[in-house]
């Protein structure tokens, strides 16, 4: 097995229309001593013959092909194959700075970090093909040991610390910590990452953008996920039980809470899709039956939303407080409905973390 570099890993179900753009900008890397290995994960487009064709023109591609099982599943066909120093998740809608590569192995090589965090382009593209860039940057410090990077965990928490595609992970720390992706349709990239945080030290940071994460006008739809409060809810309890393996539950007890409030936010906008099965009296009991968990009854009791500066967010917390469970959701169906008109109401009211499913925005 001929070794690399960096393994780049690329998990793509029906995404004709953007994936050539994205192995592209792959290929084209300044740096060369790359692979990318391309997971069709049952797509039923032709973006299976779109893969089969960088296969053959460019010996750095390979191909596995598998029934659909979801992004998580098809990452762990990745790493299985992976031979690089370092890994690097790429989405196949998005696209890379070309010197994305050379510069964040160089910098993880000369540093021997476990993990390499950088900027990203939070790109809006509209219809007419013009699109408006906000760089996003981590403006943080370098971590030399695991007490080091626990104590300053809040602010690294501040900055997409669920996100893949910002990031280099060195292999070796991977699969000697058998960190794999879960089979979770939903959550599977944050279980990953929490994982990853368990017993990291070294970590550094690069604050210069090199992704592209697109978002496209008419692309954001509320899809209704059955058991998607199960799985942001094992997220939070996931998040939880790291911040007690490190003893700073008492710490981060807000951050603990947020992750709980997630679960909650998240399952408020599920009930109010248009695929939702459930009747308004339904989606109501549904609620009062989750929030009978009183750990979620006490971590939105301990939210801190005095400096809450989504005023949305804060209403939404406000009603679950007291119980009024019909009236958020119809508050939340009211923000959906603004927010797919009024694109400066969605940027404004995006998701809360760089957790949730590609490309959406709540």
């Amino acid at each position: 097995m001929q070794m690399v570099d960096v393994s780049i890993i690329m998990p793509i179900y029906n995404v004709e229309k953007y994936l050539e753009k994205a192995i592209k900008s792959v290929l084209n890397q300044t740096y060369k001593n790359i692979e990318l290995i391309l997971i069709n994960d049952g797509s039923p487009d032709n973006s299976d013959k779109i893969c089969q064709f960088y296969e053959k023109i460019d010996k750095r591609v390979s191909v596995i092909n598998q029934k659909n099982a979801g992004a998580g599943y098809a990452r762990n066909a990745g790493l299985d194959k992976a031979c690089g120093e370092y890994i690097y998740f790429a989405d196949p809608d998005d696209y890379l700075e070309l010197n994305l590569i050379e510069e964040n192995i160089n910098l993880a090589q000369s540093s021997g970090a476990d993990l390499v965090v950088f900027g990203f382009y939070e790109e809006f593209l509209n219809n007419n093909g013009d699109f408006t860039n906000t760089v996003k940057s981590p403006v943080l410090k370098e971590t030399t040991s695991a007490t080091q990077f626990r104590n300053g965990f809040r602010e690294f928490y501040r900055f997409t610390p669920y996100a893949l595609w910002n990031k280099l992970y060195r292999r070796d720390y991977v699969k000697n910590s058998e960190i794999r992706f879960s089979n979770q349709k939903i959550g599977e990239d944050a279980l990953f990452n929490q994982a990853v945080y368990r017993n990291l030290d070294k970590v550094v940071f690069n604050e210069k953008a090199y992704y592209h994460y697109v978002y496209r006008e008419g692309s954001a739809v509320n899809h209704y996920t059955k058991n998607r409060f199960e799985q942001e809810y094992k997220v939070a309890q996931q998040f939880d039980a790291l911040m007690d393996m490190w003893g700073k539950e008492s710490e981060y007890i807000d951050l603990i809470s947020r992750e709980y409030w997630n679960s909650i936010y998240l399952e408020l906008k599920n009930l109010t899709s248009i695929e939702c099965p459930l009747n308004q009296n339904e989606k109501v009991e549904y609620l009062k039956e989750i929030m009978e968990n009183s750990g979620l009854k006490q971590a939105v009791k301990t939210l801190s939303i005095e400096n809450e500066q989504n005023k949305f967010v804060e209403a939404l917390i406000r009603l679950v407080r007291k119980e009024n469970y019909s009236l958020a959701l119809r508050l939340m169906n009211f923000r959906i409905t603004i927010g797919e008109k009024n694109r400066s109401i969605v940027l404004f009211l995006k998701k809360l973390f760089h957790k949730k499913e590609p490309k959406e925005l709540n």
